[in-house]
């Protein structure tokens, strides 16, 4: 039988990706893995969900543009003139990040980033028979970001930058100042810059890349509400674009992106600016409790009000990952980024009343 002519980048790559599919429960105690909000459900997002009461939401396709004119109030601080067309609903941020390689990458193209970073975004680039280049933060510098080196490895092939802002998997928040010398840098090439804030929530508001996007016009921000406002079942995000990528962009979206329910949801729930200052508050006293002296286990800069951390065994023989798993606790392998290995993982802050059990688990694998 004749062999059917796939993508033969695709064909001959293998997607990193540390989603799960099960139809059960998991075989753990504790989730520090996934990349979710279980210190608090956001209020605002609980009421409009037991206020879901009204089939016709649901019988047409999706127009309303509420949750679009939400986002403009939320930003309106920070981006005054941003306007509906530049935000593009997308099914949370990850499906944002593959709406932009489409937009921008061909066959042997270049992006640059840091690592470690969000692995799936680095696959997918690879997905279309281009290269990602990145620049390793330091592991003697405690994995500290440092705009300058990657404004060094700017090159003119670079088509695109991509930058997580807070880094997922440190959890570090990057300073506004920083981004903005890349944007600065990446310009007069004409070189996009994605600053992905999946976890931005997790920051002030005031240092999110929304505050440049009226300056810099090579800046794509990535957005979603799948961490800090809870809603990672919903599948809910957008882009904000440039103007000048709006009309390109619009040949290959999808109008009907994110559900009614999602849309109604997701407006409601972005009016709540109190809620993530409370969550952040909840998170740095969490955190805290992780960032005391260990002999063996050390924790990558970070910011305390961000989710995820991550912490590496000083024995390099040691699966850290594996050696949570006894412990029934789910976290995510180092294995899972580039430059990072087994004796790494990404963790997420545990509900308050699952601490005990972790900071227990954490004490004996620092005496291995």
């Amino acid at each position: 039988m004749q062999e059917l002519r796939i993508n033969r980048y695709i064909k001959e790559r293998t997607k990193v990706s540390y989603a799960m599919e099960s139809t059960g429960p998991l075989p753990y105690d504790v989730d520090c893995g996934e990349g979710i909000n279980i210190v608090m459900i956001p209020p605002a997002a609980q009421k409009a969900f037991s206020e879901l009461n009204d089939f016709d939401l649901v019988r047409p396709y999706p127009h309303s543009p509420d949750v679009k004119d939400a986002v403009c109030r939320y930003w309106a601080k920070q981006f005054p003139t941003l306007e509906r067309q530049q935000i593009i609903l997308c099914d949370g941020s990850v499906a944002g990040l593959y709406l932009i390689n489409r937009l921008f990458l061909e066959a042997g193209d270049r992006v640059l980033g840091y690592i470690p970073q969000f692995s799936e975004y680095q696959t997918d680039v690879e997905m279309y028979g281009c290269t990602f280049d990145g620049v390793p933060l330091s592991k003697e510098n405690n994995y500290v970001f440092s705009a300058q080196d990657v404004v060094d490895a700017i090159r003119p092939e670079h088509k695109l930058i991509y930058i997580d802002n807070p880094n997922n998997p440190t959890g570090q928040i990057i300073p506004l100042s920083e981004i903005e010398k890349i944007l600065a840098a990446a310009q007069p090439y004409g070189i996009g810059v994605i600053v992905d804030e999946a976890y931005g929530d997790y920051m002030p508001k005031e240092n999110s890349a929304a505050a440049l996007c009226e300056k810099y016009s090579n800046l794509i921000l990535v957005k979603t509400f799948s961490k800090g406002f809870g809603l990672a079942g919903l599948r809910a995000g957008y882009l904000i674009l440039p103007k000048e990528l709006v009309p390109a962009m619009g040949n290959i979206t999808n109008p009907y992106t994110m559900s009614a329910l999602s849309r109604s949801i997701a407006a409601k729930t972005i009016a709540d600016e109190a809620f993530l200052e409370t969550l952040r508050e909840k998170n740095a006293k969490l955190k805290r409790m992780l960032l005391r002296p260990w002999k063996q286990i050390s924790l990558a800069h970070t910011a305390e009000t961000v989710s995820i951390c991550l912490m590496t065994h000083k024995n390099p023989n040691i699966d850290l990952a594996e050696e949570f798993a006894k412990r029934k606790i789910l976290v995510i392998s180092g294995d899972d980024f580039r430059s990072l290995g087994a004796n790494s993982v990404r963790f997420r802050l545990p509900g308050e009343e699952d601490m005990p059990k972790v900071l227990a688990a954490m004490e004996e694998i620092d005496n291995l």
